[in-house]
């Protein structure tokens, strides 16, 4: 790969990096205090589950798609609901996470002759996980939160990788209520899944950035969970 090409692999969609710029830390704030009603949120979730066995995931996720929608009800494209360069982002994403199911859960799936699940089952997996699960985080994370870190950090690279440890983190509240465990109890179970996580985070923000848009991203993280969604 050339230089000029390297640079293109790595640079940010020019109107994402414009936009970015435009946010100021009255910004950072509303998104530092939206990440706490969300971590709450899934905390009491995970309470609720614990004490009842009702998952309330599909409710709560539609409430923090809500929440930044109504905040940028004027400007959607501020949490990456945007046309631009969609149709190039949606074959890259598509082909990203096809050839990932492929290689971790369709083809060790056949091999082992693993039992597939009901039609309607998958169907039904992939609302959850493309919509309920991989639209509503990446709204909230990659679209809402991570620009706005930005005129606290000034630096792009610090808002990414602080982006990535609070979306970590938000798998934790909801895990840990929900096994009944106590955080130091949690805690060895969560690094264990820790380093993954950040790593798709990385390739989801990568998709985000690269395309100024929040459905490629959608499109490949919804494939990620899905990977727990085809075999039973």
């Amino acid at each position: 790969m050339n230089g000029h090409g390297l640079r293109g692999f790595l640079s940010p969609d020019p109107v994402y990096a414009e936009q970015m710029q435009h946010y100021t830390t009255c910004d950072t704030g509303y998104a530092l205090v939206f990440y706490g009603v969300l971590m709450v949120l899934y905390y009491l979730m995970g309470r609720i589950y614990a004490q009842s066995g009702l998952y309330l995931g599909v409710p709560v996720s539609i409430v923090l798609i809500l929440i930044p929608l109504l905040i940028c009800r004027r400007r959607l494209s501020a949490v990456g609901i945007s046309c631009r360069n969609l149709v190039r982002s949606l074959i890259v994403s598509s082909l990203l996470g096809i050839l990932l199911l492929l290689a971790v859960t369709i083809v060790p799936g056949i091999m082992r002759h693993a039992r597939l699940l009901p039609a309607g089952q998958i169907a039904a997996n992939m609302l959850y996980y493309f919509i309920i699960i991989g639209m509503s985080e990446e709204i909230c994370f990659r679209g809402f939160i991570q620009p706005r870190l930005y005129p606290l950090l000034r630096r792009e690279w610090l808002t990414i990788v602080s982006c990535g440890i609070l979306f970590v983190f938000m798998h934790y509240p909801f895990q840990m209520a929900a096994r009944n465990m106590t955080f130091a109890e949690y805690w060895p179970m969560f690094i264990a899944n820790a380093p993954m996580q950040f790593i798709w985070h990385l390739a989801f923000s990568w998709l985000y950035r690269q395309y100024g848009n929040i459905f490629g991203s959608t499109v490949l993280h919804g494939c990620v969970d899905m990977s727990m969604g085809i075999f039973g």
